[in-house]
C-alpha cells in the first residue's frame, strides 16, 4: 500500500503510507485502514459508499523503484509538501531518497536543522531503519517508555487539538516520532500529552497534568494563538484580522518604510528557527496590543507571520473552497479568472474573507513600497512564498498539492492584481528592462536649517524656478549629454540650454528613444514655449509636466513615448558636503558592493542551473523521440506477429505466442518509461521557466547596483580618495564572503542549493582591479609565479590598440594578444564579439581557450589579485 488515506478514524484522520503490508483494504466498500485502526473502525460502509481511488498494490513496490511522482506524493502525505518543489527540481526518486543525509539536504537548500531531521526521520521509518542508529541519531530526542493506556479512558477525556510542533516530538503513547513539519499530531491543552492521531483513536491514558508534568515539552503552554482557528481569534465586525497578523504586518510596513529595506526579500529570506520560536512564544503568552517587538529583526517577524498562517487548522482560503479556487485558476482567460476568484474570495466565511482582504491589502502595500524604491519587478517572490500558505487542499486530498502548484501561484497573482483591496496596485505592465536605476542619495547639507516662512501651499513643480528642476542641466555640451544618457531606457530625458539660448532663450530636450538620443528644440517666443507653432506653454516646466503625462506622438508620430525618467543632475555629489561625509559614503559603498556581489552570484547560479536544465531538456527530448520510434517499431512487430499467427502452422503457434508476449511486455515497459520521461520533462520545463523568470527579475537589479556602485567610486575618486583604498574595501568585502561562506537562509520555493565556498571566487571576476594590472610582461610573469593553472591577468600590450592576456597553463605562463576591433574584443576572427574586457573575461571563465589553442585547455579561473582557493582549479574536460 502506498500513502493511502485511512477511513477508520472518525476524527483526526491520517494517511497510511510505506512499503510492504502497512494497511487493510475492505473488499466490499474499498475503504482502507491502518492495521491498528481496523478494530476501532466503523462497520463496512457497503458498495454504495463513496471512496477516493485507492492507490494500493497487491505486491510490494520497493522504495528504490519509486518514481519522482511517488516520492512527491509520499512527501505530501507526511506534511512535507513545503519542500515538494525543491525535491522536484532536484529530481529525487526512490533510490535517491534512500541515500539522503543531512549534508545532502543542506546542499539542496534545506538550511533549517529541524526540517532536515524531520525529513530524515520520515525516510528512516519508510526504509525500516532505526533513526537512533543513523549519523543524525545523536541529536534526536531520547526514547522513553510508552505510557500505559487505560482502557476506560478515551480521547474525549482530554482537550485534544491538532498541533504543529517546531521540534521533533515523540508520541507519548507509542514512543515513535510524529511525522511532518506542521500539524504533526494531537496535543491536550490540559495535560500536554502529545500523540499520533491513530494512537488517540486506539486509546489514551487518563488526562492528568501531574502524570504528564515530567513528560511534556518544556515549551508547552495551555493557551495559545498559534494553531487556534480564525473563528476563535477575532470578531470581523470589530477588526479586520487576528491580532498576530495585524501586529506583524504593521510592524513590517512601518520599519520597511523607515529603513528602505526590500520587503519582498524580508518574506523570502527566513530568520533563524530559534529567533522565530522566541517570537512565537512571546506572541502566544502576552497581550499583543502592547507588545514591543523592536528587538526582533524584520525577517524574524515575517517568519513568525508565515508560521502563524501555516499552523492555522483551516487555511485562510478554507479547504472546503479549495476545488472551486483551483477550477477558477484553470481558466486561461485572465480577466474571467480574476473576476471568478475575486467573487469566490468575497463568498468566503466572514473570518476568512476579512483576513484574506487584510492580507491582500498588505501585499499591495509591499508592492507600493518596492515600486517607490525603484524596484519594479512583479511580485513573483511573494506569490512563490505565499502560494501554499494561504491555501491548501483538504487533508484527505493533500496529495493534490503536488500537481497544483502553478494554480496556487495563479490564484495568488490573480487575486492580488484583480481584486479591489482598498489600495492601488502598481502598474507592472512595463517590462523590467525599462526600469531606470534609482537615483543615488544626495549627501546631506552641512548644518542645513529648515527654510523659514516656506509657502507649503505652492506644491506645483511647474511653478518652481527652472534652475531647481532636477532634469534641467543648463550649460552642457551634446557630447556630455550623450555620455550621460548612454545605456538608459527609453523615456529618459534632460533639458539643456540650446546654442541659441543666449539670443532667443531656446532650450534643447534630449530624449532616449529606440536606443538612441532624439534632440528636440524647445522654442521661446513672446513668453511662450513649445516644439512648433503655436507655442502654448507658459514655461519649460509646464511643457515637461504635460509631456510626462502625454505621449510626444501628438507632436511627432515616431516619438510614441512620454518623458518617463528624468536624468537628475542631483546624481552629481555636492562639493559642500564631501569632507564631512566621506566615511558615510565609503560605508554605503561597501553595502552597495555587498548587494551587487550577492545578486551577481545568485544570477550566476541561476544561469548555471538554467544552462544545465536546458541541456538536460534537449537530451530528454531526443530520448523521447527515440522512445516514440522504438514504440512504432514494436507495434509494427506486434502487427506482423498477428499476421503470422493467422498464417502459421499449428506447431508454430506456441513459439509465436511466446514471442508475442515478450514483445507486448517489452512494449508496455517502454511505454511506461516514456510516460515517466514525459513527466520529468514537464517538471524540468516548469523549473526552467522559473529560472528564466528569476534571472529576468535579477537583471535590472544587478545593473542598477552596478551603476550605483560605479557612481560612488567615481564620487570618491573625484574627491581624491586613493583608488587602492577603494579597491581594498571592495576586495576586502569579497574576501570576507569567501572566507565565511555564509549565505542567507532562503525560502526553498525560490532558491535551490545554498552558496557553497567553492562557488564564491567567481564573483572576483566582476572586480576588474583583481585581474587588470598596468604592468609589463616581466612583471606579469613574476605575479603569476607559483600560482595554479587558470590564474590570469590582463595588461596593456606593446601592440597598438591591444591588450595581453597572461595566463598559467600546463605549469607555465603564456601570453596571448587581445585585439580590439570595431565589433569588440577578442583573440582572432571571427571572435571579436565582446563589448568590454569584462565580457571577455566572463565568457572565458566558463569557456575553454582550447578553441584558440589546443594546448590551452583551461579557463580563466583565478584573477591574480583575488584570493586563491588553495590549489583547486578547473580544466574543461
Amino acid at each position: 500500500m502506498d500513502h493511502e488515506y485511512c477511513g477508520g478514524i472518525a476524527e483526526g484522520k491520517d494517511y497510511i503510507w510505506g512499503s510492504g503490508k502497512v494497511g487493510i483494504k475492505c473488499e466490499v466498500c474499498k475503504h482502507c485502514y491502518h492495521q491498528c485502526c481496523r478494530n476501532s473502525s466503523d462497520a463496512c460502509r457497503g458498495t454504495s459508499a463513496t471512496v477516493a481511488d485507492n492507490n494500493t498494490y497487491t505486491e510490494e513496490v520497493p522504495v528504490h523503484t519509486w518514481t519522482l511522482s511517488q516520492v512527491l506524493e509520499w512527501m505530501a502525505a507526511l506534511n512535507l509538501y513545503r519542500y515538494v518543489e525543491l525535491f522536484k527540481r532536484n529530481n529525487i526518486k526512490g533510490k535517491d531518497l534512500m541515500t539522503l543525509d543531512e549534508s545532502k539536504l543542506e546542499v539542496m537548500g534545506i538550511l533549517d536543522d529541524f526540517h532536515r531531521k524531520a525529513i530524515l526521520v520520515c525516510i528512516d521509518d519508510l526504509c525500516g531503519r532505526e533513526s537512533e542508529q543513523q549519523p543524525h541519531g545523536s541529536a534526536l530526542p531520547p526514547s522513553n517508555e510508552p505510557l500505559d493506556v487505560a482502557v476506560n479512558c478515551v480521547d474525549t477525556d482530554h482537550k485534544v487539538v491538532e498541533y504543529s510542533f517546531s521540534s521533533l516530538q515523540r508520541c507519548h503513547i507509542c514512543n515513535k516520532f510524529l511525522h511532518g513539519l506542521m500539524h504533526q499530531g494531537l496535543q491536550c491543552r490540559e495535560c500536554g500529552l502529545c500523540c499520533h492521531r491513530t494512537c488517540a483513536k486506539t486509546g489514551l491514558i487518563c488526562c492528568s497534568p501531574e502524570i504528564m508534568e515530567k513528560r511534556r515539552r518544556i515549551s508547552f503552554v495551555a493557551n495559545f494563538v498559534f494553531g487556534a482557528d480564525l473563528t476563535d481569534q477575532f470578531n470581523p465586525s470589530d477588526q479586520q484580522a487576528p491580532d498576530v497578523i495585524v501586529h506583524c504586518t504593521q510592524e513590517i510596513e512601518r520599519r520597511g518604510k523607515d529603513t528602505g529595506e526590500d520587503l519582498f526579500d524580508v518574506y523570502r529570506i527566513s530568520s533563524s528557527t530559534q529567533a522565530i520560536q522566541e517570537l512565537k512564544a512571546v506572541l502566544n503568552s502576552e497581550d499583543i496590543s502592547g507588545l514591543n517587538t523592536a528587538h526582533f529583526d524584520l525577517n524574524c517577524i515575517a517568519g513568525a507571520l508565515k508560521k502563524y498562517l501555516r499552523e492555522l487548522p483551516n487555511s485562510v482560503i478554507p479547504v472546503e473552497y479549495y476545488s472551486q479556487f483551483i477550477e477558477a485558476a484553470k481558466n486561461k482567460d485572465d480577466e474571467q479568472c480574476k473576476e471568478r476568484l475575486v467573487q469566490l474570495a468575497s463568498d468566503l466565511p466572514p473570518h476568512h474573507s476579512s483576513t484574506l482582504r487584510y492580507l491582500m491589502a498588505h501585499f499591495v502595500h509591499l508592492c507600493q513600497h518596492q515600486y517607490a524604491l525603484g524596484k519594479r519587478e512583479p511580485p513573483v517572490k511573494l506569490s512563490h512564498v505565499f502560494c501554499h500558505i494561504l491555501m491548501r487542499p483538504p487533508w484527505e486530498k493533500i496529495i493534490d498539492i503536488v500537481y497544483n502548484t502553478e494554480y496556487h501561484i495563479r490564484v495568488f497573482d490573480c487575486l492580488l492584481r484583480g481584486g479591489n483591496w482598498g489600495e492601488t496596485m502598481p502598474d507592472y505592465t512595463e517590462t523590467t528592462a525599462d526600469v531606470p536605476p534609482p537615483r543615488p542619495p544626495r549627501p546631506p547639507k552641512l548644518h542645513q536649517q529648515p527654510p523659514q516662512d516656506q509657502n507649503t501651499e505652492n506644491n506645483n513643480p511647474s511653478q518652481d524656478p527652472l534652475e531647481e528642476a532636477e532634469w534641467y542641466w543648463g550649460e552642457i555640451s551634446r557630447e556630455e549629454v550623450n555620455e550621460k544618457l548612454k545605456d538608459t531606457p527609453d523615456g529618459t530625458f534632460l533639458v539643456r540650454n540650446a546654442t541659441t539660448w543666449s539670443r532667443d532663450g531656446d532650450y534643447t530636450l534630449t530624449l532616449r528613444k529606440g536606443g538612441s538620443n532624439k534632440l528636440i528644440k524647445i522654442y521661446h517666443k513672446n513668453g511662450k514655449y513649445g516644439f512648433v507653432e503655436p507655442l502654448k506653454f507658459s514655461s519649460v516646466q509646464e511643457l515637461v509636466a504635460h509631456y510626462r503625462q502625454h505621449t510626444l506622438g501628438q507632436y511627432n508620430k515616431t516619438l510614441d513615448v512620454t518623458l518617463k525618467y528624468p536624468l537628475s543632475k542631483h546624481q552629481q555629489a555636492e562639493d559642500a558636503d564631501l569632507n564631512a561625509n566621506l566615511d558615510e559614503v565609503c560605508k554605503r559603498l561597501v553595502e552597495i558592493n555587498r548587494e551587487y556581489l550577492k545578486k551577481t552570484l545568485k544570477y550566476d547560479k541561476l544561469y548555471d542551473g538554467h544552462s544545465r536544465t536546458t541541456q538536460e531538456l534537449q537530451l530528454k527530448h531526443q530520448a523521447l523521440d527515440a522512445f516514440s520510434e522504438t514504440i512504432t517499431v514494436f507495434e509494427d512487430q506486434i502487427t506482423l506477429h498477428d499476421k503470422f499467427k493467422q498464417q502459421a502452422q499449428p506447431h508454430e503457434l506456441q513459439k509465436l505466442e511466446e514471442n508475442y508476449k515478450l514483445l507486448a511486455d517489452r512494449l508496455q515497459e517502454i511505454k511506461r518509461s516514456k510516460e515517466q520521461l514525459e513527466e520529468d520533462l514537464r517538471y524540468q520545463t516548469e523549473e526552467n521557466r522559473r529560472l528564466i523568470e528569476e534571472m529576468n527579475s535579477l537583471k535590472p537589479e544587478i545593473k542598477r547596483e552596478y551603476k550605483l556602485r560605479e557612481q560612488y567610486i567615481k564620487y570618491l575618486i573625484d574627491k581624491n580618495v586613493n583608488k587602492d583604498y577603494i579597491d581594498e574595501k571592495l576586495l576586502g568585502e569579497t574576501e570576507r564572503r569567501i572566507s565565511q561562506g555564509t549565505p542567507d537562509e532562503e525560502e526553498p520555493y525560490y532558491v535551490g542549493a545554498p552558496v557553497m565556498n567553492n562557488d564564491l571566487p567567481s564573483i572576483a571576476h566582476y572586480n576588474e582591479s583583481t585581474w587588470y594590472i598596468d604592468c609589463d610582461r616581466y612583471t606579469a610573469e613574476n605575479l603569476l609565479q607559483n600560482k595554479p593553472d587558470g590564474t590570469f591577468l590582463i595588461r596593456p600590450s606593446s601592440k597598438m590598440n591591444s591588450y595581453a592576456l597572461s595566463l598559467n597553463a600546463n605549469g607555465r605562463t603564456g601570453h596571448c594578444v587581445i585585439e580590439h576591433k570595431a565589433t569588440g574584443f577578442g583573440f582572432a576572427e571571427p571572435f571579436f564579439i565582446h563589448q568590454t574586457l569584462l565580457d571577455l573575461v566572463l565568457h572565458y571563465r566558463e569557456t575553454s581557450l582550447h578553441e584558440h589553442n589546443p594546448e590551452l585547455d583551461v579557463t580563466l579561473v583565478h584573477p591574480v589579485k583575488a584570493p586563491q582557493p588553495g590549489s583547486s582549479y578547473t580544466y574543461m574536460q
